[in-house]
This record gives structure tokens, sequence and C-alpha cells, in this order.
């Protein structure tokens, strides 16, 4: 690449960067839950107390984060990671897309256009560092490594492909079980070649045979229970996600950004490109088609609806960037065709310049408008962070306090939650001590419940010890015997 392709790179990176960050300038702890768990589970890793189950689906995620557990904290540190790996994954569409086109220029562009994916709490998005997103630049390469590798019949592609497939189930398996049709489909177009190459073809079922293996490990049952299982745990009805709501298009990509995906796809089959460029043409199609299956019937197969939502979506930047360039190219005709513009060259440099412009800030119009129900949350504030903080240095015990704080305990301080918005403790009874100001009923359930601490926003009446108090209150509530609470006297 020339110096100014280089910088024009560098500072489309530096911009990406900042934009995905800026949801983190005035908060830097994580915003979404799953960036909790998944840290909270790193440390379970480390610490030799995370339990087999259904999360170790995720727990490639996990070691991933398990080194820069050593070096940095991770609570710290995960205000950054969104945006560098936002970074890392638009560079990946950026080499992908040159190499396909053989143009700087659409390959800036797609970066660009992908950077322009909006995020909410619902679908997710560049702005959490979860396992969905890790797995977007996984995406990518095996898609494309598969696909080259079949249709320039290059072996060492597609055992590329297939590492990085395996990689992904292990990360997010969704991210990779969402493919399998296209890539089915995708491969019936060369079957002559695959037909041929069979033995070589057959290593991928190592994929679900190792799979069904963990599976049936992971929840210690034989292999036909193991398949029988996983046959339904496949069809996720309406209500599997925790918030199901009708997504309107727009919640995750622009419309100048439809508009010009749906020119690109025209660009393609008007220029009879369609081999070159089939299998982008079928992942849009056939994630667009399992959407529309469950807006009907309330049922999405191989990946939940919001994952395959989002799948859909990062299948858009390329094309709409093959778009803008079909775009430029008809301005150019345009221009020519006018015969009172004398320096026709200047004009349309000028004109391709300014509709760039433009078509840069439709596609980041209301990047930052999300819909009320999945707006971006706070667990935490320095208050709770400072609270959770001192607990670190106290002995191990249980912890009760808001769902929102428990969800953040164990990553601040190694310490147990009673319960948390999701994933662990009991939410219920959390919500059951938290509500009630009755000192007998919160120390049966003290008891009940081996409880050592609660951490509260503001003093209780009853007696128990009171260890911190700086905003947040902490009691250590060990070994208590339901003394009454404190009566206030006027002075």
């Amino acid at each position: 690449m020339k110096k100014r392709h280089v910088l024009i790179l560098a500072l489309t990176c530096i911009g990406i960067f900042l934009l995905v960050y800026s949801i983190h300038f005035n908060y830097k702890y994580p915003l979404h839950v799953d960036e909790w768990h998944h840290i909270s589970e790193t440390l379970k890793i480390r610490n030799g107390e995370y339990i087999m189950g259904v999360n170790m689906f995720r727990v490639g995620f996990d070691l991933f984060l398990l080194p820069f557990s050593y070096l940095f904290d991770l609570v710290k540190l995960y205000q950054f990671l969104p945006a560098i790996w936002a970074v890392l994954s638009a560079l990946t569409l950026f080499f992908i897309v040159k190499y396909k086109t053989k143009s700087y220029w659409i390959a800036v562009a797609s970066m660009i256009f992908f950077t322009s994916l909006k995020s909410n709490v619902n679908i997710g998005g560049l702005w959490f560092f979860i396992p969905s997103v890790f797995c977007i630049p996984l995406i990518y390469l095996y898609v494309f490594f598969f696909s080259e590798g079949i249709e320039k019949q290059n072996k060492r592609y597609i055992l590329i492909s297939l590492g990085i497939m395996l990689a992904t189930i292990f990360a997010h398996t969704s991210s990779f079980l969402f493919a399998i049709p296209i890539l089915a489909i995708y491969s019936l177009f060369y079957f002559e070649y695959i037909k041929k190459e069979w033995r070589f073809f057959s290593t991928f079922s190592i994929i679900p045979v190792i799979g069904l293996l963990f599976y049936s490990l992971v929840k210690k049952i034989d292999i036909l229970s193991a398949i029988k299982e996983i046959f339904f745990r496949l069809q996720f009805k309406y209500g599997y996600s925790p918030l199901e709501l009708n997504n309107s298009p727009l919640e995750i990509y622009s419309l100048i950004g439809y508009t010009l995906a749906i020119l690109g796809l025209y660009h393609i089959l008007k220029n009879k490109k369609t081999k070159n460029y089939l299998i982008y043409i079928l992942w849009p199609v056939l994630t667009l088609t399992s959407v529309v299956i469950f807006k009907i019937f309330g049922i999405s197969f191989l990946a939940p609806y919001q994952r395959t939502f989002y799948y859909f979506a990062l299948s858009l930047p390329f094309l709409s960037a093959l778009g803008l360039f079909y775009l430029l190219k008809a301005k150019d005709i345009f221009v020519s065709n006018i015969r009172k513009i004398k320096d026709k060259k200047t004009w349309k440099k000028y004109l391709e310049i300014i509709l760039f412009i433009i078509i840069i800030i439709l596609a980041f119009f209301q990047y930052n408008n999300i819909p009320g129900n999945v707006k971006i949350y706070h667990l935490i504030d320095d208050n709770d962070y400072n609270a959770l903080l001192f607990l670190k240095n106290q002995s191990l015990g249980k912890v009760v306090s808001s769902p929102s704080i428990g969800s953040a305990t164990y990553a601040v301080s190694g310490q147990k939650a009673l319960g948390a918005i999701f994933f662990y403790g009991n939410k219920v009874k959390t919500k059951d001590f938290m509500s009630s100001s009755n000192c007998t009923f919160q120390n049966s359930m003290i008891k009940q419940l081996n409880v050592s601490y609660v951490l509260l926003e503001k003093p209780s009446i009853c007696n128990w010890t009171l260890i911190y108090n700086n905003t947040d209150v902490i009691y250590n509530v060990r070994n208590i015997s339901n003394p009454p609470p404190k009566i206030k006297t006027k002075k």
C-alpha cells in the first residue's frame, strides 16, 4: 500500500476506536450483564472455581480473557476491549474485501459501513465485548477461507477454515451454527469437487463428533440422549430470550446502508460476478429468511433470532461498499452526459467527495438513538465499586445486595453474590430480602441462606455489625442471633 493509503487506514482505525469507545467516555465499567458474567467466569477459571456446565460452550472466550486477567484488572480493562476488537474486526473485513475486489477504497468503505452497525443490549453489537462480538472476525475469516478454498480448490485454506470453525464453536457456538445452511448450500455449487475429494472433506465430520462428545461429557449423559437433547436445543422458540422484541431493521443498520447493500447486490448480478461472490449473496439471503421465519412462526433454528438478526447485519457492510462504488460510477456517467460542464474531471472529483460525505453522515444518522426498552444500563457506580473493593480484602462469604450490584460482586471482590440480574444466585430471594424492612424476616433469611455480608445503598435499622460506611454501607452478619431492631429515640 502507498503511504497515503496506510495513513488513511490508520486514521480510519483511530476513528473507529474513538466512536466505539465514546460510549465509555463517562462510564469506565462494563456495560452489559454478559460482560460482568464473563469477567467472573474468567476469574473462576483462574481461581479454580469454574463449574462445568452448558456455559462451557463459551469457555473459549473466557480462556481468551484469562491471560489478560493476570496482567490487568479486567474490570478496568474492559472499557477498552470493545473498541479494540471493533478495530480488529474492521481490519479483518478490510483485508478480505481488498483481496476479493482488488480495491482499496471499497475495502475502506466496508470498514466504515461495518462501524455504522448499531448496538443495544438486546441484539448486542460493537459496544460490548461478549462472545458473539468476539467471534465477528472469526466469522468473516472462516467464511472467507472456506469459500476461497473450495473455489480455488485450495486444501490449505479449507483446513484453516476448519480450525477457525472449531475455535468459534468453543467461543460462541451460535456463531458457527447459523452458517451451516450457508456453507452447505454454497458447497452444492461445487459438488463435483467435493465428491472427488470426499475423503478430505470427511474431516469436517470432526466438528459434530467433537461437539456431540463434549456435550455428552458436560451434561453427563449418553450419546443417544445427547443427540436428542441437542436436536431440541437447536430450536429457539419465541420466549427463549429474556427480552423478546419485534426489532425494527433500523435498530441495527441505517436506511442508506440497506439501500446501498441492495445496489451492491444488483451490481454483482448485473456484472455476472455471482459465482465469485456467491457466498456473500447466500449469507444475507439465508439469514434474512431465518429472521422472516421467526417473525411468522415464532421459531428460529440453529441460532436464536436476535443472534441471526445480527449475523444478517454483518453480511451487509461489504455489499453496501459495493453499492457505494456502483453509485459513484453512475455519478461519472451522469457528469459526463452534461454538456455544459467544461472541466468534467474536476466536477467528478468534487461530486464524489460530496456524495461520499453525505452517505457517511446518513450511515451514522441516529447511531446513538436506541429504543427505550433496550437502552444501555449501568450496573454499578464508583460508590458500589469501592464498596466491593473493600469486600475483596474480607474473608470469603456470601453477599446480599441489589441484583445489579450482585452481577458485579464476584468480578470485583471475589465474593459470591446471593443473587444477580442473570446467571448467578437466587434473584427472587434477593429481591425479597432487599424489599423487606422487617429485621426478623431478614435475619431468618441470612441464617437460612448462609449470608455473610449485606451491602446496601443506605443504612439499615437492623442491629448488624457495620464494617464499611462510605455512601454505600456494608454489614457483617455472620453468626447473628435475631437481635431486635434499633429504636431511634428523640433527643
